[in-house]
């Protein structure tokens, strides 16, 4: 440990000191001749020794207080903490810079623990949840099957049920799975040099095919220039299709989508809006949280997961960029992805 400021510097100096000095005053009495020891001038020739010894121990209590004591801190707050209760923290108070910088680490890792507790914990209830209903769904349907003999038609039915909430089940899995590598393992994206106006050229076209499907216009304006990120394509990919996916979804038949791309000096923005049913202002800002969907607002069957933008944003940020909302209900929504130019 670095010594550098403060009193637990002038502290250790003044033990070293004191040793020095006890020493040589050892070394004092041991160079006397051998009679003198008998004299009873020796009270006079140790007196000193007690306040020096007094010192001493002063300085050793204190070093104990300022070093020892938050050690010990730290190590009854560590035997008290289980995963039932992340919630102790050890106090800072006397406590010098540089244990003070330990504390400080320490409490942190206890915060970011109890944070990923919260996320299994959340993520256990949802999948519970999420899958309990699926599964009750397949199940209500096979026992309804082997009641009695049926026709050809009901059996594919059944058959049909099932195969949809198992993909809903599969989404439900692949989606958390992709976050969680995401947020513990970012090394899975690779990173290239991707031009950007080609890219986006290419999502623009794909995108025209799936709302084609409910008779939704894609529009587009994307600059001649080219500018290029660095980036994984294939999450970038997964990006803008989860916010191209979520407009096509939220916007009714007849509706229109449009796809623009800007290049600021030092960052490219890419929007997406929609002429859909919009987003509740006191819905905006939980869009990107673990889970969350608006519910009732469409009938649609296609599987869901309530991951979808927390992935989008996740991918962004994975790629030093963020992506802002701005959408009122029944006036259609503007999803802006915000991506930092590659340097030259």
């Amino acid at each position: 440990m670095r010594l550098e400021t403060g009193s637990m510097k002038i502290t250790v100096l003044s033990v070293i000191l004191l040793g020095v000095s006890l020493s040589l005053y050892v070394l004092f009495l041991l160079c006397l001749p051998p009679g003198i020891l008998h004299n009873y001038k020796l009270l006079f020739i140790l007196a000193p020794f007690l306040p020096v010894s007094l010192a001493g121990y002063y300085a050793g209590r204190m070093i104990e207080k300022r070093i020892l004591f938050p050690i010990k801190e730290i190590t009854d707050t560590a035997n008290h903490i289980t995963h039932e209760d992340l919630n102790f923290r050890v106090k800072m108070e006397n406590a010098d810079e540089e244990l003070r910088s330990l504390i400080e680490a320490f409490n942190g890792m206890i915060s970011r623990l109890g944070e990923s507790f919260e996320y299994i914990t959340d993520s256990s209830s949802y999948i519970a949840h999420e899958l309990k209903t699926p599964i009750a769904i397949i199940r209500g349907e096979s026992e309804f099957a082997l009641k009695k003999d049926r026709d050809k038609e009901e059996y594919k039915r059944v058959i049909s049920v099932s195969l949809e909430e198992t993909k809903r089940m599969l989404k439900i899995i692949e989606d958390l799975l992709l976050l969680t590598r995401m947020n513990y393992q970012p090394e899975v994206l690779k990173f290239e040099r991707t031009d950007l106006t080609q890219f986006i050229g290419i999502i623009y076209e794909q995108a025209k095919v799936l709302a084609s499907k409910k008779n939704i216009k894609v529009d587009t304006e994307i600059p001649e220039k080219t500018g290029f990120v660095d980036g994984d394509e294939l999450h970038l990919r997964r990006l803008f299709f989860n916010l191209i996916d979520n407009a096509i979804k939220f916007t009714p038949p007849g509706g229109t989508i449009k796809i623009c791309l800007k290049y600021g000096e030092r960052k490219a923005e890419i929007s997406i809006m929609d002429s859909g049913i919009g987003i509740d202002e006191s819905d905006v800002p939980k869009l990107f949280d673990k889970f969350f969907r608006i519910e009732g607002k469409i009938k649609d069957s296609s599987p869901s997961s309530g991951l979808g933008l927390s992935i989008a944003q996740s991918i962004a940020q994975l790629h030093q960029g963020d992506i802002s909302v701005v959408s009122r209900a029944g006036q259609g929504s503007v999803f802006t992805v915000a991506l930092p130019l590659a340097a030259d």
